[in-house]
């Protein structure tokens, strides 16, 4: 299972590229997952049904509705490796935005950076491990390259970046 790691700050297009490789990735036949960071954010709502499970004392709480099922576990803490054995078998490549200190120091895990300026691309070096196989977000109007990987400007060639992203992490592709 390939492991590419979307790295940024927030509104630096971190998103945007989870979607276009999700996006191209399967359409070439991938089985591909995604896994999320949440910073703040709860998935559960306050007063609805499965926090009220919760609330009551369920360990684990599973929704199903037509067509998806979520699982809800709280927990103290929660490591990205934890996430990645929940999908082993299940995919070929996993798309990963943020959890930065894990993902962007993971052996292996190919990544992209994304970064609205030189300066947040510079605050990214401590948190990021090599391969890069493209930097890309708002600071791909101000260079080329950095470091020596490629600058991506997704307005203008989005298939660019997929293909860099294939080709780090020795993805074979039916198509594009």
């Amino acid at each position: 299972m390939k492991i590419v790691a979307i790295l940024g700050p927030k509104d630096s297009y971190k998103t945007r590229v989870a979607e276009l490789l999700i996006s191209k990735l399967s359409s070439a036949g991938l089985r591909v997952a995604g896994v999320k960071h949440l910073h703040h954010a709860s998935i559960d709502k306050a007063g609805k049904d499965t926090w009220r499970m919760a609330e009551a004392g369920a360990r684990l709480v599973v929704a199903a509705g037509e067509g998806e099922v979520a699982m809800i576990k709280r927990v103290a803490s929660f490591k990205l490796e934890e996430a990645l054995k929940m999908i082993e078998g299940s995919a070929d490549v996993v798309i990963v935005e943020g959890f930065k200190g894990e993902a962007g120091l993971m052996e292996g895990a190919v990544k992209v950076l994304t970064a609205r300026s030189v300066k947040e691309l510079e605050e990214l070096l401590g948190f990021v491990r090599p391969p890069v196989a493209a930097v890309t977000g708002p600071v791909a109007k101000q260079l080329r390259s950095w470091r020596g990987a490629p600058v991506v400007d997704l307005d203008e060639n989005p298939l660019e970046l997929v293909g860099l992203v294939a080709r780090c992490a020795n993805l074979h592709l039916s198509s594009l």
